[in-house]
């Protein structure tokens, strides 16, 4: 890129001042005001779209939103702007692969394409569910023990020694070295002691306690990575953007992270739609992001399973998929919790709806990502199986409309009344690590149902 990063701080501190709350309004305003002039709106007769003009309409609209609003920055209440030459620049400039781990546990992402038959990168996480670090180490293993999964990230941490893991204190530092230390276990643990984390710190927020972390005598390689998350709907702050220039000089992989929030300032699934997608031009041009990873969330209802989080998604990737060489993922937000038959149905979904647009995967977060223990490798398992199978069939984007669309129908009647289903604990056995056959069987009845659809397993 033309312009450094110290160029981009620049324009944090004297760029035009605008009050939070102005800057708000003004992206509801915006993209409502653009999804109207390049006629964005959802059908909800398709779920997955095959509206190629649709799917560029967004995209364009998007480039114009990021344009006209630029990106916030909370500490100095200034906006930071960006030309079109600029931005068109750094879509060039967007690397054609980005590869983890090493030895036989080397994997690449790459920029996928609409009905793309290349498999996803499956990047496995438990996303932040809470864990006990008793537990930590042997749910961090049910993920990396998966040879269908290519980079693992570890849960939250409930307590670290008995303690509260509390933002900004020492015993953050303890977390966040443990994290690391913890996950390189479970990888050997697994027989891929060459596994990456494509996010390696998941029990801290703060950056003094990533980068203290942050070292090879705790296990960190530089196939590893990092996700540096925007806040609210295309903000910054220092706190995130401190972690950038650390790791463009040390090489580790770039991330960015992005969870708008549809039914907030965003507005409705087409305003939402064009707004996520501004943010991956925020990844590019300020956090200098490699890859990307969405989590796009119905405010109400905190997940993104439902039909129009899932037309949004497919539109996002699809228009991403055309228009650029991107690498981006998507993480599933379930209402369900593990064991139930609502969960794996409401993965296959996402995994359709995601895989067939062009986009990676990035499994998952059960039960709203937010009851403690309720996470397993298995839901990874699930997504990854669900979209390798959409790859290797070639499914057309109608073909997976038709099946999302049947999917939607066993489970969008119980996303308010969801069953949390069962602990860690409970669907596998603590000695061998191997999933309970009531899970095992379920994942079995889904593979059926799906098979009966059209794929192969």
């Amino acid at each position: 890129m033309t312009h450094s990063f110290e160029e981009v701080m620049d324009r944090g501190e004297t760029g035009p001042i605008m009050s939070e709350h102005k800057f708000d309004l003004l992206v509801g305003s915006l993209s409502k005001k653009l999804t109207k002039e390049f006629r964005v709106k959802m059908n909800p007769e398709e779920i997955v779209t095959s509206d190629d003009g649709l799917v560029d309409a967004a995209f364009e609209a998007s480039m114009q939103l990021f344009l006209d609003l630029g990106v916030y920055c909370l500490n100095t209440s200034r906006v930071m702007k960006f030309s079109e030459a600029e931005l068109r620049e750094a879509l060039k400039a967007t690397p054609p692969t980005v590869t983890f781990g090493e030895g036989k546990e080397q994997a690449s992402m790459v920029p996928r394409r609409v009905e793309d038959r290349t498999p996803p990168f499956v990047a496995s996480s438990a996303v932040g569910t809470p864990v006990p670090s008793s537990l930590y180490v042997k749910v961090v293993q049910s993920y990396a023990q998966e040879p269908i999964l290519d980079s693992i990230s570890g849960p939250s941490l409930l307590e670290l020694s008995g303690r509260k893991v509390r933002s900004g204190t020492p015993l953050e530092v303890e977390a966040a070295i443990y994290n690391i230390r913890a996950m390189k276990e479970a990888a050997k643990l697994a027989g891929r002691p060459g596994l990456s984390g494509h996010n390696f710190v998941a029990c801290a927020e703060k950056t003094a306690a990533i980068f203290a972390a942050m070292r090879p005598e705790f296990g960190v390689r530089p196939t590893d990575g990092l996700l540096v998350a925007a806040l609210g709907e295309m903000k910054v702050d220092y706190e995130r953007l401190n972690k950038v220039p650390f790791l463009q000089e040390t090489g580790y992989h770039i991330g960015a992270l992005y969870g708008p929030l549809m039914g907030g300032y965003a507005g409705g699934p087409a305003e939402t739609a064009i707004i996520n997608l501004a943010h991956h031009f925020l990844g590019l041009l300020v956090y200098r992001a490699q890859w990307h990873d969405n989590f796009p969330l119905n405010i109400l209802k905190t997940i993104n399973t439902t039909p129009e989080m899932l037309w949004l998604i497919s539109i996002v990737s699809q228009a991403l998929s055309r228009n650029t060489d991107i690498i981006k993922a998507n993480s599933p937000f379930c209402a369900a919790g593990p064991c139930t038959e609502m969960i794996a149905w409401e993965l296959a979904a996402h995994s359709i709806a995601a895989t067939v647009s062009g986009s990676d995967l990035n499994p998952a977060a059960p039960c709203r990502n937010k009851y403690p223990e309720r996470c397993s490798g298995m839901e990874a398992r699930i997504h990854a199986e669900v979209g390798h199978a959409v790859a290797r069939a070639g499914l057309r984007r109608s073909e997976a409309n038709s099946m999302v669309k049947l999917l939607l129908r066993k489970y969008q009647g119980h996303v308010d009344d969801a069953p949390l289903g069962k602990k860690f604990s409970e669907c596998y056995d603590l000695e061998t690590l191997k999933p309970s056959q009531e899970y095992l069987t379920i994942e079995e009845k889904l593979m059926a149902d799906l098979e009966r659809m059209g794929l192969t397993f």
